[in-house]
């Protein structure tokens, strides 16, 4: 079972304009919820030019350039600080963005990562950046991300979209808490496509069965059925403009754990195209929930 937990946060620091957009959002986050801010910028030694100052330079040596890194991240911290009053951490390293986050992950037991879906390295991004993309399913906390158009703070309604796939549950108890942290509305989505036509009833158990345990933790919680889906992702970001949702929970794909890389193409676009903040959460192995208890997709 996971569950949602936000002592302590890691937001990766390129001082793109989503980097820094991520850094508000985590900071909402930490104050609301007594967490840690640990603000990481990785130093990609292939791009030691970047984004340390407004207009790119070189600095020779990677002393004097982990220094400068070193002063803009601590004087980015200091402005969040006095804004947001939160504990803030700072953490500057060199080496490839990727690895280093996840090692920094590991190394102060990170309860999730918050960042941009783009940064870094803007000649590696395909659907959303590649950093972005490895952290999400190589990582083993929940990963928030956003674009530059999610300027709204604060999660009032959370859309949490189910498939019928036994993992797509997984990410329940976790929505169900945040929900109740924030006294958000949690709006159930049950997405059946053109081959999930005999799923419907089951589906109308499942999404009982969560507005059952919602109504335990005093979160209201509504539902819709979605049938004859054509496109799972362009869906779920359309029933989140319904319900004026500001924020979609979902699982990373199954598939991408066999990969290591991709995420699978449901997790792609709703990430990518959302306009509001997505949470990717990676499925638990060898649970009873990874068992399915109709057909399945993966991804929701």
């Amino acid at each position: 079972m996971i569950h949602f937990k936000s002592g302590k946060i890691l937001i990766p620091v390129d001082f793109s304009e989503t980097s820094l957009l991520a850094i508000k959002h985590g900071a909402f986050l930490a104050k609301y919820t007594k967490g840690d801010l640990y603000l990481l910028h990785v130093i990609n030694k292939q791009f030691e030019h970047y984004a340390v100052v407004e207009q790119p330079m070189h600095i020779d040596g990677p002393e004097k350039f982990e220094q400068a890194a070193t002063n803009k991240l601590n004087f980015l911290a200091n402005q969040i600080k006095d804004e947001y009053s939160v504990t803030i951490n700072t953490i500057v390293k060199m080496g490839n963005p990727t690895k280093e986050i996840i090692a920094t992950e590991k190394e102060i037991g990170a309860d999730m990562v918050v960042m941009g879906t783009h940064g870094y390295s803007p000649i590696e991004e395909f659907v959303i950046g590649s950093n972005t993309l490895k952290v999400i399913t190589k990582g083993s906390v929940p990963v928030m991300t956003m674009s530059q158009k999610a300027k709204k703070f604060g999660y009032t309604n959370i859309l949490l979209p189910i498939d019928t796939s036994g993992h797509s549950r997984q990410k329940v108890s976790y929505a169900i808490e945040l929900a109740k942290t924030f006294s958000a509305h949690l709006h159930v989505a049950g997405i059946l496509g053109d081959d999930d036509v005999n799923e419907a009833a089951g589906m109308g158990v499942v999404m009982n069965q969560i507005k059952e345990l919602a109504k335990k933790q005093n979160v209201i919680a509504t539902s819709e059925i979605l049938k004859g889906v054509k496109n799972r992702a362009k869906a779920t970001i359309a029933h989140a403009e319904k319900t004026k949702s500001d924020l979609i929970i979902i699982m990373t794909d199954q598939e991408a754990e066999i990969s290591g890389f991709f995420l699978g193409p449901y997790a792609q676009q709703v990430i990518h195209h959302s306009d509001i903040p997505v949470i990717a959460i990676t499925p638990e192995q060898n649970t009873d929930s990874d068992v399915s208890i109709m057909s399945g997709t993966s991804g929701i």
